[in-house]
């Protein structure tokens, strides 16, 4: 036999009166820290009680990113009620846990109810008392893990198509065109150990990510490149490699391990792996289309998610090198060899040297413009110097020749053909530093805040304003007078900018977002 009955118990504990010792005392106030409280950092927006559906919506805005929420709703006016797990969606820093309500007893009905709500995150706490109001509760219809995962799937497909990419891909191809006597066996191996090299970056960078999330770093899609120590190493890589398709430097093993590699039977994969890790360093820093969506869901939700996504990417990036691996036969359909390849050598060597340029240019917010044109000169001179050690003053001279006959070509060219041929530029807007005070403050003025995240190594940042922002009609609307035009640039570290980008579930740049009066919270702009 069930009897209900309820037995009111008080007591009074006043640890200090009681003479408590520090043990006891220090095991109290930690059971104390663990009690949920209001806190001033997170707000309790609203409690919706859907009728017809059954459901309870609670909204809450906290001062800094979600990373890993949860909600609870009790309360001694709904104590019959039975809360289900819910359904959690995050906008920026807003929170939205949609409730599945069921009763024992009846039909719940929560309009007017007076509930607590309790607010769970890392390294938070908060309980908040609202009244539930009767409305409509809008579907929270989020991507599933599964339609994330292909469309990072697509993401790192499209990669290998991007300019960061496509050299040494070209390059990988080329590799087995002038080895046309290689067998099908070989061909698998090297595009086998060129995927694993993908496969195994992108695992390394979810790796790296996972720490800096779990210690609250700074995450983000291609953040190596704030980093003058990783671009002076990859600056040096690219110079090498665009030196070696020249002929100007040549990199020989000694002759003791050429002998060790003949005696056990050929050629090792290394160097096909390492294709497959650079592919995937020069891939980092181009946001091509869906990678933003996918590097975004898996920066933003479990870890579990984080290495699921990672690997779609991986598996999208080395299905080029996948599908010749799988089908050999393909690399027939290539042209035979011939003296054409020299020319075919020629170009991928031309595309590195504008990698190596544009690396150089990185180096401006560290060196300035005299010190990088100082560094190029010096470049430019050691690759005079390497072409007369290794293939005479002749080469030498006519090496100069084309560097001074390009340098001259294209400012000339450029100064002809800008007014005539190309439409000029607009200037830039008179961007103000990202500030969110000052867009709250701009906002209850009347004005319209556009921002726009950018950084200088950022290729996908780069056609973003060329193409969109410094075109009409966006240039024209972001220069109005009621227009405040803020940006953030993310080349180097920013505290600032990181938790701006970390507020609205995005890890990676370019990224807008519109405010004003109608759109107190931001609307994306989806410029790119």
């Amino acid at each position: 036999m069930c009897v209900i009955t309820d037995y009111p118990i008080s007591l009074d504990f006043t640890p200090r009166a009681l003479k408590a010792d520090g043990e006891r005392m220090y095991q109290f106030n930690q059971a104390m820290s663990q009690v949920p409280k209001p806190l001033p950092n997170v707000t309790l927006d609203s409690a919706v009680w859907d009728a017809n559906k059954q459901q309870l919506a609670v909204t809450v805005t906290g001062n800094q990113a979600w990373q890993q929420p949860d909600m609870l709703v009790d309360g001694d006016a709904v104590i019959d009620d039975t809360f289900g797990v819910p359904s959690i969606h995050r906008d920026g820093n807003t929170l939205t846990a949609t409730f599945d309500v069921t009763n024992w007893i009846e039909t719940p009905n929560l309009t007017d109810k007076p509930i607590q709500v309790t607010v769970m995150d890392r390294q938070l706490l908060a309980e908040h008392s609202i009244t539930v109001r009767a409305g409509n509760v809008a579907s929270q219809a989020g991507l599933s893990i599964w339609v994330i995962g292909g469309i990072a799937l697509l993401g790192g497909l499209i990669l290998n198509v991007m300019p960061c990419v496509l050299p040494v891909l070209g390059l990988k191809l080329n590799s087995i065109v002038a080895n046309p006597d290689a067998t099908r066996g070989a061909i698998r191996g090297q595009f086998l150990a060129s995927a694993a090299g993908i496969l195994v970056s992108f695992w390394a960078i979810a790796g790296l990510l996972m720490a800096l999330k779990l210690t609250g770093q700074a995450v983000g899609w291609g953040i190596q490149f704030q980093s003058p120590i990783f671009i002076g190493v990859m600056t040096l890589v690219i110079w090498l490699f665009a030196l070696s398709l020249f002929d100007v430097l040549r990199i020989d093993l000694p002759p003791s391990w050429q002998t060790w590699l003949a005696t056990r039977g050929g050629h090792t994969h290394s160097g096909h792996f390492v294709q497959g890790v650079f592919a995937t360093l020069l891939a980092t820093p181009c946001s091509a289309p869906f990678l933003g969506t996918a590097v975004a869901y898996a920066l933003g939700g479990s870890l579990t998610a984080l290495w699921l996504i990672f690997t779609a990417l991986a598996v999208g990036m080395a299905l080029p090198w996948l599908l010749v691996a799988v089908f050999p036969g393909l690399t027939r359909a290539l042209p035979k060899p011939g003296p054409w390849m020299n020319h075919v050598k020629r170009v991928f060597a031309l595309l590195l040297a504008g990698t190596t340029v544009w690396l150089f240019w990185l180096w401006m917010p560290y060196l300035g413009v005299l010190g990088v044109i100082a560094m190029g000169t010096l470049l430019l001179v050691a690759t005079v110097w390497l072409t007369y050690r290794t293939l005479g003053k002749l080469a030498a001279i006519k090496c100069s020749a084309g560097l001074l006959v390009v340098m001259v070509l294209g400012l000339m060219g450029a100064s002809l053909t800008a007014q005539r041929w190309a439409t000029p530029l607009n200037l830039d807007p008179d961007w103000v530093s990202l500030d969110e005070a000052a867009i709250t403050h701009a906002v209850e003025q009347g004005q319209v805040v556009f921002v726009d995240v950018t950084a200088d190594w950022c290729i996908t940042c780069h056609a973003n304003k060329v193409g969109v922002i410094l075109q009409s009609p966006v240039y024209d609307a972001i220069t109005a007078p009621n227009v405040v035009a803020m940006q953030g640039d993310w080349t180097r570290p920013s505290d600032t900018v990181t938790q701006y980008l970390q507020k609205h579930q995005r890890y990676g740049v370019p990224f807008n977002m519109v405010y004003g009066p109608g759109a107190l919270r931001g609307s994306r702009y989806r410029s790119f």
